[in-house]
């Protein structure tokens, strides 16, 4: 398949062209690739010196590419190339989609309207696979690191917030006035600008080290000089404030549930999600802001979710769970000695992200990827052999 790629402002201009074997740097900022067949960027089936919307694919021959039952394809497979941080973000459940999608279609919001916030009825649950060093920022921190931040910071603001549930304490930030807000705001630059004089922040560092508790005040000061550069004036440094910061090293994974505030700061990572537009935002965007749609799709209990590590299958196979039984994400990994075997299953979309790699089926087809290079399988298992040197990731619903 050929993969679209999305020129989002907080992409990278080398991750991806490198990945590709393209000049560095790119003319544009490439933020994200994506394989499937999301009607607003779908990939591109390339057969037979010809080229089809996998899109148009699917609509065409449902029987053939979707899973039995799904009315949709099942997952959005990317990859992210992040240099800059992207907005705060909250995505609702299923059942709160389908309300709101109802509700807006009722009230005519056109579905490209820019303050549509429910452009279908699907969930957006989503996890990302660190494939360099990725930072990210997921859920409220508990009352006692809220309270270490305060007294270590003397920010007086976040000390009378401490004992807040986590949609209380966003809650809190966005009801206070503009004036209250920029004062907070004043005062937590200032105190983040002070500390990091003295606490250099190192990014570096294990994310056991970030942990410590004076390295995690010194990474929050970093993050908030960061984010003040790219939106002075935003109260989202206030919630990214009192949110938990973690570091992801290469190979963790970590999950996005429903309701649950989020952002990625920096790094590249594989992501799999359902292929959702439903995003409610919670700042540190020029876009819009829904506050209290966004407060009403946020859970009170938000904790930082574990970074979790793949099961070894077999050598060079790691496979990683996802919040769906029927949804995996495989790892791939040859080193250009002895060829891999793969049981290819179900609905399943092969995306190349490093190196080269031969992938031949039982009908003795082989296809050669390169990076950002996919294939997809559709139908009966396959037993793939793989050879050369290189990675692959293998999104399958089975």
């Amino acid at each position: 398949m050929r993969n679209p790629i999305q020129h989002y402002a907080w992409g990278t201009r080398d991750t991806l062209a490198q990945m590709r074997g393209a000049p560095v740097p790119a003319p544009e900022p490439e933020a994200e690739l994506w394989v499937g067949a999301h009607p607003k960027s779908p990939s591109h089936l390339v057969q037979d010196g010809g080229e089809r919307s996998l899109a148009e694919a699917v609509e065409a021959e449902p029987d053939r590419f979707l899973p039995e039952g799904a009315e949709r394809f099942p997952f959005l497979f990317k990859i992210l190339a992040i240099a800059a941080p992207l907005s705060l973000q909250v995505h609702p459940s299923r059942e709160q989609a389908e309300a709101g999608f109802a509700a807006e279609e009722a009230a005519g919001v056109p579905v490209d309207a820019p303050h549509r916030n429910y452009r279908d009825r699907g969930a957006k649950p989503e996890t990302v696979i660190a494939v360099s060093p990725v930072r990210i920022l997921t859920g409220i921190r508990p009352a006692e690191q809220l309270r270490e931040i305060a007294e270590a910071l003397d920010l007086r603001w976040l000390a009378e917030k401490a004992q807040l549930d986590a949609a209380a304490l966003i809650r809190a930030i966005f009801d206070a006035d503009d004036a209250a807000a920029a004062r907070d705001l004043q005062v937590t630059v200032a105190a983040a600008r002070d500390w990091a004089a003295e606490h250099p922040f190192d990014p570096h560092h294990t994310p056991a080290h970030q942990e410590a508790a004076g390295e995690r005040i010194t990474a929050l000061a970093d993050l908030v000089l960061l984010l003040d550069e790219a939106y002075p004036g935003d109260r989202g440094i206030l919630v990214a404030t009192a949110m938990n910061q973690l570091f992801l090293e290469p190979g963790q994974s970590a999950h996005t549930p429903a309701g649950q505030v989020h952002a990625y700061v920096s790094g590249t990572a594989v992501e799999i999600m359902e292929a959702s537009d439903n995003v409610m935002r919670a700042g540190l965007t020029p876009k819009h802001v829904d506050v209290e749609q966004m407060l009403t799709v946020l859970v009170p209990d938000q904790p930082a979710p574990p970074l979790c590590g793949p099961e070894e299958a077999a050598p060079g196979v790691h496979r990683y769970a996802t919040w769906d039984p029927a949804l995996s994400v495989t790892r791939l990994d040859l080193d250009g000695q002895e060829p891999l075997s793969f049981r290819c299953e179900g609905l399943s979309a092969l995306l190349c992200t490093d190196g080269e790699v031969e992938v031949t089926g039982t009908d003795g087809v082989a296809h050669r990827l390169r990076g950002t290079d996919s294939l997809l399988h559709t139908g009966t298992p396959d037993d793939l052999v793989l050879t050369g040197a290189g990675r692959l990731y293998c999104a399958s619903h089975v």
